[in-house]
């Protein structure tokens, strides 16, 4: 049952004479939102010097900590600071010796006098914290030494607190100085501009970074490891400090592609310069997200750094532009609460939407608008939440609050809309807002009232579905518009400026933009020629639903002239699903005068199955396509190969793509046993991507060819610890493929379900369960959980594996 919360709009109480004459009385009604105002706080902190030495094998953090605030309240006798299993070992308030409790979540400190309104404290506490979150020690704990050693932290939501003692929420900002401790042989990066490095005793280096303006505490970072840096600038002058690893320089171009270029672009476009003296990024091992806009230093995972022939699987491009645009959206202004949080994913996703058009092209572009549209919908089948909601999800804080923030673009205009935002961002500038602060910032700097927008696309949710029917008569054309949604208290009409056009046999076209609010409207047009085709909403600039049933000849045209690829691929969609005579050539002739790939693929996804003379031709065009995403759609569709186009899948082993040999490897290993020994030794020095994807395949297939050892051996070690979380899973894929399982075995995979990252325990949990369904391997399994010694943590995870 969907939780709300209803508002009446009356200044004054109404008699109930009245009420009882007049009409219903008009209310709004939202999804209810426990977080939807922030914290409550009796202090502002303003400074955070934090001096940190670290002891990696035995994952402590040795800190202290120095706050600085200002009492906000009258009366005020102790505050708390949020600390995770802290072990605290001085507490000093003025300098003097404070008095405090403690429990597992935090401390509260006692003031020895009630501190006088709006005076100004220190606070400084010595600590030690072994921390199961917020700060990461990777690959300490392998003994072969073959895994990256590395330190680095993920404070998003609230996680900082488990290694500093700290107000950890983002409505309060502050300046941060960090000074590290730490061996000489590693890099160290922190927020802001570094200020000092200077050598200790005992092969020590200490590092010392401080941040120029306040920013929110879950942003402060820690990033140590061993790092090559190259450092360019943008057009402003501002450096940027690319980290990679230095045994791989052959993947710095690839990885930090147009990094200097969309930095430009966005000063420019957001109009605002760049907040803050310096910018860098850094890569990291076992990430559990693509990446984190940490102030100044974006921490990102080291999947993302790629070679040339990794780039076409996988770039940064996408990624890097979101961090980037962060920095003004969440860093230098921040949502202060989670029930705002779309105000820095959505724009984030916005312009990293924005950007990607720009490095790739308007149909880039359109798709992952497109895309966007598909996601919300998807979203709405599960409830109708808004994107102004602290539990919206993923779906609707990034992709469909991208698209919203389109549609408001679409709606007063590319310059108006840059107007208000750079209007908000510089009357904000290093505070925090909520979802209010923009619509006003909207108002006072274009003069527009979009409660209306607000109301419909932010403060509730669910999409419009247009139902749309087009008849002609005579002189007179009509598209019938009705909005048959369902409507309720969370749910209305929408409102929205919406194109439609008639294209003519002889090219010409006729537009209209209409206002769409009722349920139903009717749209005519005085026809000036034959039709050729018609559209509603031409390149989906309106989030939608939409049903549309067009005639054969009216799609055909439409799939070949239409301006716009989303238009084009609309018909292609709907002709996939009909059956006409020449269809197949139809689609073979689209495919070949298509540029982009989405498009491409819809087609190959329907006819390589078919295994037709037209689909064979298909294969053979799709494999020799330019685009390496075509390639790799030909070979996801591919059941069957018949012998004759073995050549064409064979020739697809040196492709330059990783995925698409590791595709084709395993399709020509199962289809053609008896040539396993050819294809095996064409990608012998294949590894693939950093997640070695190629050559945990080929282990398997050289496995079941020659049932050597060795090759068990390989992917047993490519299972554990010693390699990143991608590796991890392909090889315990391969292994789960083989169906084989030993103790050595099992024990990595156990190990992996203790992870943090929950993009490796997730999967390997589930090829744990696979095993444990299988009487051969489930006493094995129960002898070896039973055998072993495990902490409380670890024992709740295998438990489930000591019951038959």
């Amino acid at each position: 049952m969907r939780s709300i919360r209803s508002i009446v709009l009356a200044l004054f109480i109404i008699p109930t004479t009245l009420l009882a004459q007049s009409d219903q009385v008009k209310t709004r009604s939202y999804y209810e939102d426990d977080q939807l105002v922030p914290r409550e706080r009796s202090v502002d902190f303003t400074t955070l010097n934090l001096k940190v030495s670290l002891e990696p094998v035995e994952k402590l953090v040795k800190g202290e900590v120095t706050h600085r605030f200002k009492v906000l309240r009258k009366y005020l006798d102790s505050i708390r600071l949020d600390g995770i299993n802290m072990n605290y070992k001085e507490v000093k308030l003025d300098g003097k010796t404070a008095k405090y409790t403690k429990d597992t979540k935090g401390i509260n400190i006692y003031f020895e006098n009630s501190p006088k309104w709006d005076s100004e404290h220190t606070l400084t506490i010595k600590y030690e914290a072994n921390p199961s979150r917020g700060l990461y020690f990777i690959g300490w704990d392998d003994t072969t030494g073959t895994s990256r050693k590395q330190i680095w932290t993920q404070g998003q939501g609230i996680d900082n607190r488990h290694w500093i003692p700290m107000y950890d929420e983002k409505n309060d900002k502050v300046i941060s100085e960090v000074i590290v401790d730490f061996d000489e042989k590693f890099k160290v990066l922190s927020n802001g501009e570094l200020l000092k490095k200077k050598a200790l005793k005992g092969g020590m280096k200490q590092w010392h970074y401080k941040i120029s303006k306040p920013h929110p505490t879950y942003l402060i970072m820690l990033g140590i490891g061993d790092y090559a840096i190259d450092t360019r600038k943008s057009a402003s002058g501002v450096s940027m400090d690319l980290y990679y690893y230095p045994d791989q320089p052959e993947q710095l171009e690839p990885t930090y592609k147009y990094s200097v270029e969309m930095f430009d672009f966005f000063e420019k476009e957001i109009g605002v310069p760049y907040p803050w003296k310096r910018y860098s990024q850094i890569p990291v091992q076992n990430f559990m997200y693509g990446a984190m806009e940490n102030t100044t230093a974006t921490i990102f995972g080291d999947f993302y750094l790629v070679d040339e022939r990794s780039y076409l699987d996988r770039n940064y491009v996408r990624v890097n532009a979101h961090e980037l645009a962060h920095q003004w959206f969440g860093d230098m202004v921040t949502a202060r609460s989670s029930a705002h949080h779309w105000l820095q994913e959505s724009f984030a996703t916005h312009y990293d939407l924005t950007y990607q058009g720009e490095a790739f092209g308007k149909d880039h572009f359109d798709w992952a608008r497109k895309s966007a549209n598909e996601s919300a919908l998807r979203a709405s089948e599960n409830d109708i939440r808004p994107i102004a909601h602290s539990a919206a999800g993923t779906s609707r804080h990034y992709p469909k609050g991208a698209f919203v923030l389109q549609m408001l673009k679409y709606v007063v205009g590319r310059e108006q809309f840059n107007a208000g935002i750079k209007y908000y961002l510089e009357k904000h500038a290093y505070g925090n807002v909520d979802s209010e602060d923009l619509l006003v910032a909207f108002h006072e700097r274009l003069g527009y009232s979009l409660d209306w927008f607000w109301e419909e696309w932010v403060y509730k949710g669910g999409e419009p579905h247009y139902d749309v029917s087009f008849e002609s008569s005579g002189s007179k054309a009509y598209f019938n518009v009705k909005q048959v949604h369902e409507t309720n208290d969370l749910i209305g009409l929408f409102k929205m400026p919406i194109d439609f056009l008639i294209s003519y046999k002889d090219g010409s076209k006729d537009r209209k933009t209409i206002w769409i609010e009722d349920q139903s409207h009717l749209v005519t047009f005085d026809l000036k020629g034959e039709i050729d085709y018609y559209l509603f909403d031409p390149n989906y600039h309106v989030m939608k639903e939409v049903s549309f049933e067009k005639p054969l000849e009216v799609l055909k045209a439409q799939a070949e002239k239409a301006e716009h690829m989303l238009d084009r691929y609309e018909a292609i969609e709907q002709l996939i699903n009909m059956d006409f005579e020449g269809k197949d050539e139809f689609l073979l002739k689209r495919f070949k005068e298509e540029e982009f790939h989405a498009i491409k693929d819809e087609i190959v996804n329907y006819m390589v199955p078919m295994l037709n003379e037209s689909s064979l031709e298909l294969v053979k065009l799709a494999a020799a396509d330019e685009d390496a995403a075509v390639r790799n759609a030909m070979l996801k569709a591919t059941y069957r190969i018949p012998a004759d186009l073995e050549p064409t899948y064979k020739a697809l082993l040196e492709d330059r793509s990783y995925n698409n040999i590791e595709l084709a490897l395993d399709l020509l290993c199962f289809y053609f046993p008896n040539n396993r020994t050819e294809y095996l030794k064409l990608t012998a020095s294949e590894r693939g991507g950093r997640s070695n994807n190629i050559r945990a395949k080929w282990l398997k297939w050289s496995f079941i060819e020659e049932s050597k050892e060795e090759y068990i051996d390989e992917l047993k070690k490519m299972s554990s610890n010693r390699f990143e979380f991608l590796s991890r899973i392909n090889a315990a894929e391969s292994l789960k493929e083989l169906n084989y399982l030993d103790e050595e075995f099992l024990s990595y995979l156990l190990e992996a379900t203790f992870s943090f990252n929950g993009r490796l325990a997730r999967p390997i949990a589930g090829i744990l369960d696979y095993y444990f369904e299988q009487e051969e391997h489930k006493r094995m399994m129960i002898s070896y959980v039973s055998s072993q010694n495990w902490s409380d943590k670890e024992f709740r995870k295998v438990k489930r594996f000591l019951l038959p």
